[in-house]
């Protein structure tokens, strides 16, 4: 997809929703590569959960693609309240609220803002909803760049403390090796590109594989 057809797909979306939704989606859209991210989603995908969809932007662009079945999973009732519902399945709560398996699951800026402690529950209930094969797309920071991370967190500031568009208290980022192994736990096979060309912030991309049962234990 290309940018210009995103911009269309997203006017469509969201041009009956509020002004101040419609400028937050596209602020979102510009500052974030969500379109180098759905490159990694494989072309066979047919059935997607994102995990925090805020407005439900990756989605939609997403359903443009061609994935058939969406599930947009956010705890913030206000982005779910005013989000045109015809085409995906808007969700208001957390994760452990969606049953069933899909082929590809995306989380999208939404570790960062909840406790490090709490992310191997939920890389775990995402491997459990993924079908074999099946890849998790994750978009972080990347805390080594320290330019524009510094860059990021006054921005992340500014929309936590003083504007309250973002549902959360906290930055938590770890180092993408200590990342990687730690999807590595929850029986991921993981690639990691960095997508932040032309970007002010230190957009990060991991693909994370889940490896079969067959492909864990091996031929002895």
């Amino acid at each position: 997809m290309d940018f210009l057809r995103a911009l269309i797909v997203l006017h469509r979306a969201f041009r009956r929703s509020r002004i101040s939704t419609r400028v937050h989606a596209l602020i979102r859209f510009l500052t974030c590569p969500f379109l180098r991210v759905l490159r990694f989603m494989p072309r066979d995908t047919r059935t997607m959960l994102e995990i925090g969809a805020g407005h439900g932007v990756f989605s939609r662009l997403a359903a443009a693609r061609g994935v058939a079945r969406i599930v947009a999973v956010e705890p913030d009732l206000s982005k779910v309240a005013n989000t045109n519902r015809d085409s995906i399945a808007f969700v208001a709560g957390f994760d452990d609220v969606v049953r069933g398996t899909f082929d590809c699951i995306a989380i999208m800026d939404v570790l960062y803002a909840i406790p490090i402690a709490q992310w191997d529950g939920i890389l775990a209930r995402a491997a459990g909803r993924l079908r074999d094969g099946g890849v998790l797309l994750i978009k972080e920071q990347d805390p080594r760049a320290r330019i524009k991370n510094a860059w990021n967190r006054a921005q992340e500031w500014l929309s936590m403390t003083l504007l309250r568009i973002t549902y959360a208290e906290t930055f938590n980022y770890e180092d993408p090796d200590a990342f990687v192994a730690r999807l590595g736990r929850h029986g991921f096979k993981v690639d990691v590109r960095r997508v932040d060309f032309l970007y002010p912030h230190p957009h990060i991309a991991y693909i994370a594989t889940r490896i079969t049962a067959n492909t864990c234990t091996g031929d002895d």
